[in-house]
């Protein structure tokens, strides 16, 4: 039978489960050989970070210890073809996309284009009109404005756009294809090369690479063969720190690669020595953020503001933000990119209470398919997210498309084994007019007419799909502490396992019997969602986000899962994932 959606209003909200650790003898060895609180020793002993060498290297990731950019196939081809339209001084067009992984690609290749001589500029495509990706529509505007390219590298797009890229070739426009994205049957044949990691042939370490790290990679090989050994590390240096925020944005797996870029690109953002990052600073400075950035704050605050620019607002914002080298010029963008931000929100928090209202019955519903044209293009997607995290449910938000007679959505499920999207939406290919994604998130597009019985289906094979299984997120639980415990100390060496995103998530810690010390607060502009919470045997607050009910009051005894984080001033706070009645 299947595991019902858990209520709003109940605590727990997920199934909490204690990690297994396969070695216990190398929590002693992670303790004296590398001055590691216990804690911190479990959780890399839970995630099989034991060997010496492996432990010192994860713990201080360093660019050398990167591969070569010509490990991954198809570099060389794509460095010589630019090469040669460089030497004829032709112009060259960077055809990116308008998220915050594919604007940093943009921006990362374009710095590197132009610092070997190339006349560079880049095109981002129209979210509502012309879609996303290498669309042909978007190749039309793209040559219309830039009439004298002979060559288009896409970064973040184009490995299943292969019209379009025949189009270019038969108008004279090579084309080289860089991009992450899995590769399907319309591979463009007739591109010149294609950079993508999910090619045969690539490395492990490079497999998990977004379209901001595979740009960084070419920008690498572009610097190895045409700069001199004084100028190419100046030029990767910022580039690193941008190829961070893609890589951090996008959310791809913080292993391998993806990892070094990320930490070290945090670190040259944190040194506030490069002139060429004063937009990424003045951005940072206007969202608040106090002190170092780390990926969750990076996540939260900055990447929102950037992904905005492509959502409601204009993305040549974000492009020139990006490229700015002074804050004279940067501040007043940051602060364009703050007000599309907030558009950004009001959209998104309408749509979220008109869905919610609409679904307030719908308890016992195997999937959410909701519609209504009046909803933003580029908030259903965060729509879709909030509702499938919040029910536990696959969840689809549909919009006007552009095109009459059409709806656009965005869907989302809940991660667990036994449970992927594109499957469902495989087994109603027959009813949508276009679908593509992967098993947590797609993209899709329907005839208006179609809904009713899209719907019906839908949640028919969703019931089908969950029978058995719980649809409750689960809380592993890799180390339990006491109050006494949750120190500064703790905190610094957890941080070192960071930067913490997909395949490397923030350690969740387990604390028990923790007294509340006063009834829990509501604070910041979500009025009745945020809580804070005071208790006897720490001075650490406990941060609780978006939950509209707090059944605890002060006095009660509760088991508490968090993460580690800090506020805007730099203060040590629990941000606390799921409370439960204390035993006994």
């Amino acid at each position: 039978m299947t595991a019902p959606a858990a209520p709003a209003g109940s605590w727990p909200t997920g199934s909490w489960r204690d990690a297994e650790l396969a070695d216990a003898a190398a929590l002693g060895r992670l303790v004296s050989g590398f001055r590691l609180a216990p804690a911190a020793a479990r959780v890399l002993a839970v995630r099989g970070i034991v060997e010496p060498d492996a432990v010192a290297s994860f713990l201080r990731p360093a660019l050398s210890a990167c591969l070569l950019p010509d490990a991954l196939p198809g570099i060389r081809e794509a460095a010589e073809i630019i090469g040669r339209h460089v030497g004829e001084d032709h112009e060259i067009v960077v055809f990116g996309d308008f998220d915050a992984d594919g604007m940093t690609a943009a921006t990362i290749l374009r710095g590197a284009l132009r610092a070997i001589g190339a006349r560079a500029s880049v095109f981002i495509p129209d979210r509502i009109h012309e879609g996303y990706g290498f669309t042909e529509a978007a190749l039309s505007r793209c040559l219309a404005e830039h009439p004298g390219a002979k060559l288009v590298v896409t970064v973040d797009c184009g490995i299943s756009h292969a019209p379009a890229c025949d189009c270019a070739v038969a108008r004279g426009v090579e084309v080289v294809v860089t991009d992450h994205h899995e590769v399907g049957l319309d591979v463009p044949k007739s591109a010149s090369a294609l950079v993508n990691p999910c090619l045969p042939g690539t490395p492990e370490p490079l497999r998990h690479l977004c379209g901001a790290g595979v740009a960084f990679k070419l920008a690498h090989e572009l610097a190895r063969r045409y700069l001199d050994a004084s100028r190419g590390p100046r030029l990767m240096r910022p580039l690193t720190a941008i190829a961070a925020v893609g890589t951090i944005g996008d959310l791809v797996p913080l292993v391998g690669e993806n990892r070094i870029i990320a930490s070290r690109g945090l670190a040259i953002l944190n040194a506030r020595s490069d002139p060429e990052l004063a937009g990424l600073r003045a951005l940072c400075n206007l969202a608040g953020v106090r002190g170092d950035l780390d990926s969750g704050t990076l996540a939260f605050s900055i990447v929102p503001r950037i992904n905005a620019a492509g959502r409601v607002g204009n993305p040549q914002v974000a492009l020139d933000l990006l490229a700015a080298s002074d804050a004279a010029a940067a501040i007043p963008l940051a602060r364009k990119l703050g007000q599309f931000n907030d558009l950004r929100r009001a959209e998104e928090a309408a749509a979220v209470k008109a869905a919610e209202a609409a679904i307030r019955d719908a308890a016992d519903l195997p999937a959410l398919v909701l519609h209504d044209d009046a909803w933003h293009p580029g908030v259903i997607g965060l729509v879709a997210s909030r509702l499938s995290n919040r029910r536990h449910l696959p969840s689809i938000v549909f919009t006007a498309d552009d095109e009459p007679g059409l709806l656009r959505g965005s869907a989302r499920c809940p991660e667990i084994p036994g449970l992927d999207l594109m499957q469902l939406l495989d087994r109603c290919r027959d009813l949508l007019s276009s679908f593509g994604g992967h098993r947590a998130a797609a993209g899709l597009t329907l005839p208006a007419s179609r809904l009713p019985e899209f719907r019906e289906r839908f949640a028919k094979i969703c019931g089908e799909t969950e029978e058995g299984l719980d649809m409750r997120p689960v809380r592993l639980v890799e180390a339990w502490i006491a109050p006494e415990d949750a120190t500064e100390a703790l905190a610094r060496d957890i941080a070192r396992i960071g930067p913490f995103g997909t395949l490397n998530p923030p350690p969740l810690l387990g604390m028990r019997g923790i007294r509340l010390d006063s009834d829990p607060a509501t604070f910041g502009r979500a009025a009745g969602v945020n809580w804070r919470l005071q208790f006897a045997e720490t001075t650490i607050r406990g941060m609780v986000f978006g939950r509209p009910d707090m059944p605890f009051r002060a006095g009660d005894r509760v088991d508490l899962v968090f993460n580690f984080s800090r506020d805007m001033y730099g203060a040590l706070q629990f941000a606390v994932r799921d409370i439960r009645p204390a035993a006994g």
